[in-house]
């Protein structure tokens, strides 16, 4: 689950996978060799309204690449499969 509607988002995104904690979640991507933040991020009240306790965010910038954005994605997918 991709937290926030905004339109014009900026290049970090904030997501959840229910059911599993946001520092599990990047400890699965992590092994895979992509680094991600987990935990509040300090904005609490802010992920009560969405109705999440914690978030895994990544930033994304210029230097990255398609192929390390793919490596996110599967790993990603590991992680649900793993906690679902």
């Amino acid at each position: 689950k991709i937290i926030g509607t905004a339109q014009n988002k900026g290049s970090i995104i904030s997501f959840a996978i229910e059911g599993a904690h946001a520092h599990d979640i990047s400890t699965v991507i992590d092994r895979s060799g992509v680094a991600v933040r987990a935990g509040t991020h300090c904005a609490q009240p802010l992920l009560e309204r969405f109705g999440v306790t914690s978030t895994c965010r990544a930033s994304f910038a210029m230097y990255n690449t398609r192929q390390e954005i793919d490596i996110l994605a599967e790993a990603l997918e590991k992680a649900r499969e793993f906690f679902l």
